[in-house]
């Protein structure tokens, strides 16, 4: 089956509801009807933290909770760290994420950050807009 690997952003979206909402949500769906698997790295988990921290408490660690209950959670190694740094680019995040996915066995990252994952090819990197045309989820 195939895995997709959510990448911060899209989790934020689904967060805040932000701008890629609805993508985020119908890539939901396909997971919940066994069209694929999806996961996240626990450092997405840090990150939306630390983005939406001046929640309130009580909001933010809800909003955590319900995204941990629908994302699985894909740990990274110090294998994936020593990757990332010995493959420089302009977003050592970004890399740190595409390592967590391709050690995951993720086929896809869906990212609405493509540029930054620009230098890799050997996993798809899909805007969730060409994630959702791709797998017909409209």
């Amino acid at each position: 089956m195939k895995r997709v690997f959510l990448d911060t952003n899209i989790m934020l979206d689904l967060a805040a509801q932000r701008e890629h909402y609805d993508e985020a949500i119908s890539i939901l769906h396909g997971a919940y009807e066994d069209k694929f698997q999806i996961c996240a790295s626990v450092l997405s988990y840090a990150n939306i933290a630390y983005i939406l921290r001046k929640l309130p408490k009580d909001r933010l660690y809800r909003l955590l909770d319900l995204l941990r209950e629908d994302i699985p959670m894909v740990a990274i190694s110090p294998a994936d760290v020593n990757y990332a740094i010995d493959h420089p680019t302009r977003d050592f995040e970004d890399t740190l994420q595409y390592f967590c996915a391709k050690t995951a066995g993720c086929d896809t990252i869906v990212t609405s950050n493509t540029k930054d994952f620009s230098e890799f090819h050997d996993i798809s990197i899909l805007t969730p807009e060409q994630f959702v045309v791709s797998e017909e989820l409209r």
